[in-house]
């Protein structure tokens, strides 16, 4: 018997089959196709699993459960995906109902970034931390907790939602309509409108020749020494770390595991997010707290899907 673990993104889709013990045995990668639709996409995850199964030389009758992790928000107690930003169409979609319909296997969805913390806390960097906090950092800004080595979800299954922290009244426009939030000013996408919106002022900076800047183009520019683009990623660190400290404060955690593709970005964005937290945290709040790299790289939420339906399917009423 095993299990299956999908992590769906915006621009892409990945399946596993799993063995009982949980280690992954057969990967498909697709890409979502999101702007095609829900319909599509859900036509394209059905088919992933087949190709997965296919390739394991297995069959849906020896798949104990499958675990689905996605953009929020979703609401995993009613099995129901609301309204991600990045797959259009997903409004109060059952998705559970509807996959474990298709493929014959009880099927149990979660919020990506809460399942990319379960798989750190059982395969990775957080294994043996009762109390963690897993942080991405990438085109957006998500979080997952564990608390007493239990996924923590709130009540509707929106915990973790820090990019949505306000970080700066009247700052930037957020996507989620607020202004100021942590996601619009350190995130990927808020690191770029950074360098949009001050390259024309600065010619001398290397983003002054850039016609449409990103984080990347950010990145180098920072490293290469260029003043303007080392001052964009220390204001999003400082406010990187501003959150980080309000988390720290809120949760007392043993350990916070850092990623995203953002955070490859190293010490230019990282020194000034640490100082940052230290300044906004509670010396005693932070008492032997680990500030961690995922230890499963981009493999975190597809390891972690594979867990969440272990975990269900532990707790699954026998038949």
């Amino acid at each position: 018997m095993g299990f299956i673990g999908i992590d769906l993104g915006g621009t892409q889709l990945r399946v596993a089959v799993a063995d009982d013990r949980g280690r992954l045995c057969t990967v498909v990668r697709e890409p979502t196709q999101a702007a095609r639709g829900r319909d599509h996409v859900i036509d394209r995850i059905v088919a992933a699993v087949k190709e997965a199964l296919r390739k394991e030389q297995t069959s849906p009758r020896r798949i104990r459960a499958l675990g689905i992790g996605l953009p929020g928000p979703v609401d995993p107690a009613a099995g129901l995906v609301i309204s991600p930003a990045n797959l259009p169409g997903f409004r109060n979609v059952p998705l559970n109902r509807i996959l474990t319909r298709a493929t014959g296997i009880p099927s149990y969805l979660h919020h990506d970034a809460h399942l990319a913390a379960l798989g750190e806390h059982r395969r990775g960097a957080a294994r043996g931390a009762s109390d963690m906090i897993y942080v991405t950092v990438s085109t957006g800004i998500g979080a997952g907790l564990l608390l007493r080595g239990e996924l923590y979800a709130g009540a509707h299954g929106i915990a973790g939602e820090v990019g949505h922290i306000v970080v700066q009244r009247d700052g930037p426009l957020c996507t989620c309509g607020n202004r100021g939030c942590l996601e619009a000013i350190a995130s990927g996408t808020g690191i770029a409108r950074a360098a949009r919106e001050l390259a024309p002022g600065a010619p001398g900076s290397a983003l002054y020749r850039l016609d449409h800047p990103h984080a990347e183009d950010v990145a180098r520019g920072a490293r290469a020494g260029d003043e303007l683009a080392n001052a964009i990623l220390e204001n999003a660190g400082s406010y990187l770390g501003l959150a980080m400290g309000t988390l720290v404060n809120l949760f007392n955690p043993q350990l916070i595991v850092l990623g995203g593709s953002v955070i490859k970005t190293g010490n230019l964005l990282l020194g000034p997010m640490r100082r940052s937290m230290i300044a906004s945290s509670w010396k005693a709040s932070r008492r032997g707290l680990r500030i961690v790299r995922p230890a499963l790289g981009d493999d975190a939420g597809l390891i972690g899907a594979v867990e969440f339906a272990r975990l269900r399917a532990r707790h699954a009423p026998q038949a």
